[in-house]
């Protein structure tokens, strides 16, 4: 049976730590809550590692069962939780499902996932792009750059 988090303030916290750690002890884990900034969750450092070892054996459960058919599979059921895909031409699904799937699967071997949510944005930009009425439906107008170019922010052209 799996434990739910308990939650403290950061300031309970900072006056009865020992109180905090015999809850975290009791809950396995607790989300301490702050004032004008993001929750932080407190955690041993084993499940911590046990949850990056589990993460990663799914990963590469995952990585294992997929060939070239199961790539549109997974981009229309990874579509429910990402809706921004149907907006993706249907042969980019392929190349989306792979680079997140490589992308994970290097996250969860240093156990750190900024990368993958970088991923995610980037792809969600492309969608974003190809949902441009002013571009044709399989995006064959649009041109990809070898190297970055800065440019002004969009509001700022329109001034």
């Amino acid at each position: 049976m799996s434990k739910t988090a308990a939650t403290a303030t950061f300031s309970e916290f900072l006056r009865a730590p020992n109180d905090v750690l015999g809850v975290l002890d009791d809950a396995g884990e607790v989300v301490l809550t702050r004032r004008n900034a993001t929750s932080l969750r407190l955690t041993q450092e084993s499940t911590g590692r046990e949850e990056l070892t589990t993460l990663g054996v799914v990963g590469q459960l995952f990585a294992a069962s997929l060939d070239e058919s199961a790539l549109d599979r997974v981009a229309t059921r990874l579509s429910v939780v990402l809706p921004w895909i149907a907006l993706l031409p249907k042969p980019v699904h392929a190349e989306f499902v792979a680079d997140f799937q490589d992308t994970a699967r290097a996250c969860i071997a240093v156990g750190r996932f900024d990368r993958l949510s970088i991923l995610l944005h980037a792809w969600e930009a492309t969608a974003q792009a190809y949902a441009d009425p002013r571009v044709t439906a399989d995006g064959s107008d649009l041109e990809y750059l070898d190297t970055p170019e800065l440019v002004a922010a969009p509001e700022r052209l329109e001034a």
